[in-house]
């Protein structure tokens, strides 16, 4: 007889995993694992746990292929350890990457498929990689070039009513790096 297990991970921390949970029960699944964000993508405890209760005949069913894993190759490999073992897999966003399927597949949209994911896990990486960022107080994108010391001449120079030019030709900078650096500054500075 043949079963359908769920399988579905946290992509973001917080964002929780029962919307999946309850789509993959509609779809029919007598089980669902689930990890957490938290979780190292490479070492998921609810995804071996799930591999280990997967049997012959048994099909897969994700909500998405990005659910699963966390790279294409990482995809890849697992469809073909479930493929060695005759379990089948199902995907309920990405059609086209579902084994087993009776009627015939174009290679371009499994190719389509297979990008489709490759996107939304580059997405979700460099997500996880800005936030990680932010919480450890870095901020995303080129360094400043207005030091404070820099910004306190600006604004010295200001007072002195110097034009923007000016002040940026004395800095060393562009004339929007000191406009940027003093709309930043207080009024009253």
């Amino acid at each position: 007889m043949t079963r359908l297990v769920g399988y579905t991970r946290e992509l973001t921390p917080g964002a929780g995993t029962a919307a999946d949970v309850a789509e993959l029960i509609a779809a029919g699944a007598v089980r669902v694992f689930t990890d957490d964000a938290t979780a190292d993508p490479r070492t998921r405890p609810g995804l071996a746990e799930c591999l280990t209760f997967l049997a012959s005949g048994d099909v897969l069913v994700v909500s998405s292929a990005v659910r699963l894993s966390h790279a294409v190759t990482h995809f890849v490999s697992t469809l073909a350890g479930l493929t060695d073992r005759a379990v089948q897999f199902r995907s309920l966003s990405e059609p086209a990457l579902c084994t087993g399927v009776e009627r015939g597949v174009d290679p371009a949209e499994v190719f389509a498929a297979l990008e489709g994911v490759r996107r939304r896990l580059v997405s979700v990486r460099t997500r996880a990689g800005m936030a990680s960022a932010a919480a450890s107080g870095k901020r995303p994108g080129r360094p400043t070039v207005m030091t404070p010391e820099k910004v306190a001449m600006a604004v010295e120079l200001r007072r002195l009513d110097r034009p923007m030019t000016h002040i940026a030709r004395v800095l060393g900078v562009s004339a929007n790096s000191v406009q940027r650096a003093l709309d930043q500054l207080p009024h009253d500075a």
